[in-house]
Parts: C-alpha cells; structure tokens; sequence
C-alpha cells in the first residue's frame, strides 16, 4: 500500500516492540517520529534509514511535555497522520490487597495516562485532514482478567475503553482508533524474565507490526473502535 507522504508518531520506540513497528512503517516509507526520555538505545534507527526517522524527547506521563512534543511535530513535519501508543509498562503482578498506592497510579501514567495525553494532542493538531490513524496496545487481560495483575489489567483495560470511546466519537471522520490486544509478546525482555516459558506460543512483534500496517491503509478505514486479540498459542 505504501505511507509515503504520511508521518507516523511511533511512542515506545526504544523498546523491542516499538522500534520493530516504527521499521515497519518507515520501510513502507512513511516518515517516523519517535520519541525517547532519556537517550537512544543504539540500533533504533537502522543504518540507511536516518532520513525516514525523526527523535524528540519527551516524557509521555507528562501533559505538557506531551504537548510540547506535538508543537515540534508541527514544525518538523506540519503533524501526524498515525499515532501508535506503543509506549508502556509492567510493574510486576500483586493482588489488589497488595498492590501500593504507588504501583497503582505508576501504570495508570505509563499505560493510561500517556496514551491519553497522545491521543488528545493527536485530535487537537491544527492540520488534521480526512485521514488519520490511532493504534494503541491494549493486553490479554482485557479478555482474560487475570489475578494478580490488578494494576497493570485495569490501566490496559482503560486503553481498550478509551479506544471505544474515541471509535464513538471519531465516526465519519476519516479518522479511526483501534487498539490490538496481544498475549505474551516475544521480547528479549520477556524471555528473560519467563525462562521456563514457552516462546513458540507467544507473539511474534513482527506480526504485531504487520497488523499496526494493515490499520494504517486507507481500506481499513470501516475498522473502528475495535479491540483486535492477538494471543498467539497462549
């Protein structure tokens, strides 16, 4: 189909899933902003793609740096036609009875609050035309609640919500919002930290990458407000 023309806001491109996306839609030839707190991890931007790739440093859990963000965007490239809130977190599972206020309202920025402020600021650019493009990573639980995992459930919960919501307000304007569900996505991370889990039956982030493409074309403009599962074997 091709994105050239477009540019894409890829938010948690530092991390394995989110550079696997922001590839994805820059070798489709779309321009990729992503974003980053601190500083780049090496091999984000890959060699020979520097000019489809834009860094900007902002703090997703924060209004206004998020707004900050978008007032460069307008002046880097005018806006942004697809917004991937591909940014967010685990906290480690505890029960509700032992969840800390802290852990709690820790997810609720990363996972919640940042796709929020992403969203609001995307709607809000000055130049939005007939096309756009929202595409959140919601989780499992949100079909399959599981215990132990009140926080981080309820803040993935929210997003998938949310994405209802913004599919309500957002019909017949050319501008979609979806979210994609996945299980456990297969990461060096993940593999790390479930030693004795089995990574054949989990995500693909390629795949996850793919799904995100097919959402940006223009023929998938009927697909609105809708949560996609993606569980893999799991």
């Amino acid at each position: 189909m091709g994105l050239r023309g477009k540019t894409a806001l890829v938010t948690g491109a530092t991390g394995a899933l989110g550079r696997i996306i922001a590839r994805r839609l820059a070798g489709e030839g779309a321009r990729v902003i992503i974003t980053y707190r601190e500083s780049i991890p090496a091999g984000v931007i890959p060699p020979g793609m520097k000019k489809h790739y834009i860094a900007i440093r902002a703090d997703l859990t924060s209004e206004e740096s998020v707004s900050g963000l978008f007032r460069r965007i307008e002046i880097v490239s005018k806006r942004a036609d697809i917004l991937v809130n591909a940014a967010g977190g685990y906290a480690g599972g505890t029960p509700v009875a032992s969840t800390s206020p802290d852990e709690w309202h820790q997810m609720m920025r990363v996972n919640l609050d940042a796709v929020f402020y992403c969203c609001r600021a995307f709607l809000r650019q000055k130049r939005m035309k007939s096309y756009g493009r929202i595409i959140s990573i919601a989780a499992q639980t949100v079909f399959r609640p599981a215990a132990g995992r009140s926080a981080y459930a309820v803040s993935k919960g929210g997003v998938a919500m949310l994405t209802g919501v913004l599919g309500e307000e957002l019909r017949g304007s050319g501008i979609t919002a979806n979210a994609i569900a996945p299980s456990i996505i297969r990461t060096p991370a993940n593999r790390k930290s479930m030693p004795k889990g089995d990574p054949s039956k989990w995500v693909d982030p390629a795949d996850i990458a793919e799904e995100i493409l097919h959402l940006c074309n223009e023929s998938a403009g009927s697909i609105n407000g809708s949560v996609i599962p993606m569980f893999g074997g799991v």
